[in-house]
């Protein structure tokens, strides 16, 4: 079915628009004397918040903070004697500057064409209050009308409080939007329980056996899906 009218496009941040610095850490690895791609970077990171989605579907404890940037690292199999000096650089590197200035030009490329085609946008982010200054920083801000910051507003996906507030502030229904992200038990949970349709990113295919939901490889798929959907379609919904 061919949409009759745009919806209002409601965006995760981190690893949706923004991502951690793949091409710093890249950098950083090699002065080690080791070449380890962006993209074999870009592939374990998202291996690894596969991992925090699946335990929070298992409701079990995620991991965070060290433990995570540790376990990304070692997913790459870097030496053991290198590990805990490169994970406490990237914290670092995270409190000092902010770490999640980095995107890819194909996801920028999306936001602009969505844009040109006449689409408004805002973000909601689970972040630390600088999710606007990094979407600054990678040149996206601009394309975006309003950015909820979970800190900020004092509400985390998935609480809908957080989802409700945007609807709000931007004078929207929820069957009016469409909320995109990359963790299906945030994201697409929190946008579910404020009847809001979503699409659930999941760049190489490691939820392939989760059935019941929309999926793309990311944010550059989304102008080509949006030319034909049903946003009633039951795979919007997958926590309905």
């Amino acid at each position: 079915m061919v949409l009759k009218s745009r919806p209002y496009l409601l965006f995760d941040a981190g690893g949706t628009l923004i991502f951690p610095k793949f091409d710093w850490i890249s950098s950083l690895i090699s002065k080690k004397g080791i070449r380890i791609s962006i993209f074999e970077i870009f592939k374990k990171f998202s291996q690894v918040y596969y991992k925090i989605d699946k335990a929070l579907k298992e409701k079990r404890t995620p991991y965070d903070g060290f433990d995570l940037v540790k376990e990304w690292l070692s997913s790459l199999n870097l030496p053991k004697s290198i590990l805990n000096e490169l994970v406490l650089k990237i914290i670092e590197e995270d409190e000092k500057n902010g770490l999640w200035t980095y995107t890819f030009d194909k996801v920028k490329g999306a936001v602009e064409i969505l844009k040109k085609n006449g689409y408004r946008m805002s973000v909601i982010s689970n972040s630390d209050g600088r999710v606007e200054k990094m979407l600054e920083a990678v040149g996206l801000r601009k394309y975006f009308d309003k950015v909820y910051d979970s800190y900020l507003v004092g509400i985390s996906k998935p609480d809908k409080g957080i989802f409700e507030l945007a609807l709000k502030e931007l004078s929207l229904k929820p069957q009016d939007a469409l909320f995109v992200g990359d963790m299906f038990y945030i994201d697409v949970l929190g946008a579910n329980s404020c009847d809001i349709p979503a699409v659930h990113l999941d760049p190489f295919n490691y939820y392939q056996s989760w059935e019941g939901a929309a999926r793309i490889r990311g944010v550059e798929d989304l102008p080509k899906l949006l030319e034909k959907i049903d946003m009633k379609d039951k795979s919007f919904f997958p926590f309905k």
